[in-house]
């Protein structure tokens, strides 16, 4: 077994490899060297053979030009993480098909048990990470149904930045409440909140201290237009049955003339005598009717839920909005039939219908206080055509009092109707609830972290985070939940200490 000779350092290795190599042939040099080092003379052999392979391969010329980059891919324990993460968040693959993908993707096997102890590390490191925005956020609440629970969301509306993920067992009003609470606690200032018509989202702000939820206007208008949609139905059906009669009517009376049916076309199963042709006509008319009516008090309702009036920029005030709304439902309950629903969910959400315009109205009393209203309907008008006019800024709009003016768009900017950016997020939560059947804590708390740090591509928020947005630092998600991002670990794209460009040859 060879032992390492302590007594020799490496300095001494090198010159003894060079004397030896330098001096080869001399007789008694090996033999002197041993004896006075203390070793063999096969030591001194192999360290000149050593010696000799170490120049050759330094000395060898070499390939003409830089030296080439290392493309090679480092795969340790660290990008293996990274690897899982990214394919969590970005793939939205399941715990398997991570399995699959580092297999035939990195030649990397990994255990389920593995995998899902990254992720399960990567949830705790990311519930650690609250989002404290630096002022009050107009917010929007929307519950998601995964495997039969609901996940509580709110987000922020301006930056889409995720302020709550929750999964829960219920929706109810201590649910909401405790989850309202627990982000009250965080720091984060709610000066408003815009939701859809869940009575427990509702009561559970109410039990948190907040103000009433603005209504969303879109899910109203979706349920309402239904309502339109079914009874447009049924008067097709019923114009359907109506022609059917009165054309089985008429082959009974070329029958009767004949004493053959017209040859051409299979019976019609459809009653022939007068009196039901006479009564589906009349059904026909009655259905058509109702769709019609129903169809124009609804259109009506669609325009007094508009803030502004498109074509002077006047706002709606709140009590006309609300005797609209209630005129709207007296007329649907003259329509009789299935457009007495409408009626009826237009008088149960009527009120909180109108809190985002009376929102809206309480925002612009500090501008009204400056501005005329003409004035104030002229920059609501701008607000609207602001992409057409080229308008970037309120200022250019009303150049002579610029900071009202900037009240007014700021106020229009802040009042919501919908939750677009609740509904948004839940789209983009639909691939993680399919891969894994569900969505379970660790992927939801992952999630939140990826999507508030992630930079918007496209739209009017493009080459922004979410947290910048906000007014928050916003670094990469690997490196906010910990991990290394795979960028910073790329070789420099050229040696700091560049090798002589100039050769004896082009000298």
């Amino acid at each position: 077994m060879p032992v390492r000779l302590e007594h020799i350092t490496l300095a001494e290795r090198v010159e003894l490899g060079c004397t030896c190599l330098l001096y080869a042939g001399q007789y008694g040099l090996v033999t002197d060297l041993a004896a006075g080092l203390g070793t063999s003379r096969q030591f001194l052999y192999r360290l000149r053979a050593r010696a000799r392979t170490a120049l050759a391969a330094a000395l060898a010329p070499g390939a003409s030009g830089r030296a080439g980059l290392d493309t090679r891919l480092l795969v340790d324990d660290a990008a293996v993480t990274r690897a899982i993460l990214v394919l969590s968040q970005v793939a939205r693959a399941s715990v398997r098909g991570i399995q699959e993908c580092l297999r035939d993707m990195l030649g990397v096997e990994r255990s389920v048990g593995a995998i899902e102890a990254v992720l399960q590390e990567a949830a705790a490191r990311a519930r650690a990470l609250a989002v404290r925005p630096p002022g009050p956020v107009r917010a929007e609440a929307d519950e998601i149904f995964a495997a039969g629970r609901p996940v509580l969301g709110v987000v922020d509306r301006h930056s889409g930045a995720v302020l709550a993920l929750t999964p829960a067992e219920s929706r109810d009003e201590t649910t909401w409440g405790c989850t309202l609470l627990d982000l009250l606690a965080q720091g984060t200032t709610l000066a408003g909140l815009t939701a859809a018509g869940a009575e427990g989202l509702r009561a559970g702000a109410r039990a948190a201290g907040l103000p009433e939820p603005a209504l969303d206007h879109w899910h109203t208008l979706r349920d309402l237009d239904r309502t339109r949609q079914l009874l447009e139905h049924q008067a097709y059906r019923a114009l359907d049955v109506a022609d059917r009669s009165t054309r089985a009517a008429a082959a009974e009376a070329y029958r009767q003339q004949h004493g053959h049916r017209p040859r051409r076309g299979r019976p019609l199963k459809a009653t022939a005598d007068p009196a039901s042709v006479a009564a589906a006509a009349r059904a026909a008319g009655v259905a058509v009717q109702r769709a019609d009516d129903t169809a124009c008090v609804l259109a009506g309702v669609r325009e007094a839920l508009r803030p502004l009036d498109p074509q002077t920029g006047q706002i709606r005030p709140p009590p006309a909005v609300a005797a609209d709304l209630q005129t709207a439902a007296a007329l649907l309950r003259g329509v009789g039939g299935r457009a007495a629903d409408a009626a009826a969910l237009l008088e149960r959400r009527g009120a909180a219908l109108v809190a985002s315009l009376t929102g809206l109205q309480a925002a612009l009393a500090v501008s009204r206080a400056v501005l005329d209203e003409p004035t104030v309907a002229f920059l609501a008008w701008a607000w609207q055509h602001r992409a057409a006019l080229g308008l970037a800024d309120a200022a250019a709009a009303w150049p002579a009092q610029p900071a009202a003016a900037r009240w007014v768009w700021a106020a229009l900017d802040a009042a919501g109707r919908t939750t677009g950016m609740a509904e948004n997020l839940n789209s983009v939560l639909a691939p993680h609830r399919a891969a894994h059947k569900g969505l379970p804590t660790p992927v939801l708390a992952v999630f939140t972290v990826y999507r508030n740090h992630r930079v918007f591509s496209r739209g009017k928020r493009a080459g922004h985070s979410p947290l910048d947005l906000l007014g928050l630092p916003s670094p990469h998600w690997l490196d906010a939940l910990g991990y290394r991002c795979a960028a910073a670990a790329r070789p420099r794209a050229f040696p700091d200490v560049l090798s002589q460009t100039v050769n004896t040859l082009a000298a």
